[in-house]
């Protein structure tokens, strides 16, 4: 018998390392996809400006009489001032060191995400603070919202589509108006015979969260989509959001060289999962290497943060609409 075997030499037999990251589960990030983007440098705000509409006129005029000259139109400003925003990351020399993954890699791709979702979710909130409110089924409100009598159908959808066109919004692209809705809601819809039998259906959403069109709408899901839990009928019903978005509803402004861009850093290692290498990190990643951190006189500390600037408005509530919902997971 060998000297030199398993038994022998325990502490040299280690668990087999799998050297490949596994695929961190973030949401896709779609909301801010559809905004007013705006950046300024030097300045403290940023302000859009709307001029209200006129009637229609349905006297004919009379001969030789000049009318009466139109009231001056309404003139609405919307102004936003970027709030900063930003988080960080240390480690030690040690760990550089003696860590088989590449301590720099994983901590920039789990900073870049944590950028990309902060984004999303703050563009998320004031959207659905914002927005036109409308409430599936019989509800009235959000607290009046009971599963399953109200889970989202087709009607409701109808409905809120037919309140958007009726305000004269217009469409955000291509002639397609966006919707947004949670996982949990695409698949309660998905059982409403209506809806699968118009719904035209993509193959490969993959990261970008698009599934498909109907109604003049593409078709957005993703698990960031607003829910409010245990905020329906008796603080039990778990209620969603369902976001209708047309052109020029919502703005975004942030400083010069601190904008959020889309992310795409959740394949192994931080490499873009689309294959898309050309897309950018949600913002410039900062590194301060062994040393660099302030009083560190042998060089045992390093950092890695992110920083960006946001902010965001809605810019004509009537263009956005928020269909209130349960769906089929809401008592869950």
């Amino acid at each position: 018998m060998a000297g030199i075997n398993a038994s022998t030499m325990s502490n040299a037999v280690k668990t087999f390392y799998e050297k490949r990251l596994l695929m961190r589960a973030i949401p896709r990030l779609v909301h801010s996809n559809f905004g007013e983007r705006a950046t300024i440098n030097k300045n403290g705000s940023y302000e859009w400006r709307k001029y209200g509409a006129l009637s229609a006129k349905t006297t004919a005029l009379t001969s030789g009489t000049t009318p009466v000259e139109e009231s001056t139109p309404s003139l609405t400003l919307v102004t936003a001032t970027p709030s900063w925003y930003g988080s960080w990351l240390g480690y030690t020399d040690q760990i550089d060191l003696q860590s088989i993954d590449p301590v720099a890699n994983w901590i920039s791709g789990v900073l870049g995400e944590q950028a990309g979702v902060s984004v999303d979710t703050l563009v998320r909130n004031a959207m659905t603070a914002g927005a036109t409110k409308l409430y599936s089924g019989d509800a009235t409100s959000r607290g009046t919202i009971d599963a399953p009598g109200d889970d989202l159908s087709y009607a409701d959808i109808l409905y809120a589509m037919a309140t958007i066109w009726g305000n004269d919004a217009l469409a955000v692209s291509g002639g397609q108006f966006a919707i947004i809705l949670h996982p949990h809601s695409l698949a309660t819809i998905y059982q409403d015979p209506v809806w699968v039998n118009l719904f035209v259906e993509e193959s490969d959403p993959l990261r970008s969260g698009f599934i498909g069109r109907i109604l003049n709408c593409d078709v957005y899901s993703t698990s960031n989509a607003r829910e409010y839990a245990n905020e329906g009928y008796g603080s039990t019903t778990d209620v969603y959001s369902f976001l209708i978005v047309a052109k020029e509803s919502y703005g975004m402004v942030s400083m010069a060289g601190l904008q959020p861009k889309l992310v795409d850093s959740a394949g192994p290692m931080g490499k873009p999962l689309t294959g898309d290498g050309k897309k950018a990190n949600p913002v410039s990643l900062i590194f301060k290497g062994l040393g660099e951190t302030g009083f560190d006189p042998l060089n045992q500390r390093a950092t890695a943060g992110w920083k960006l600037t946001e902010d965001i408005q809605i810019l004509n509530s009537s263009w956005i609409i928020d269909l209130e919902h349960s769906n089929a997971l809401s008592d869950a």
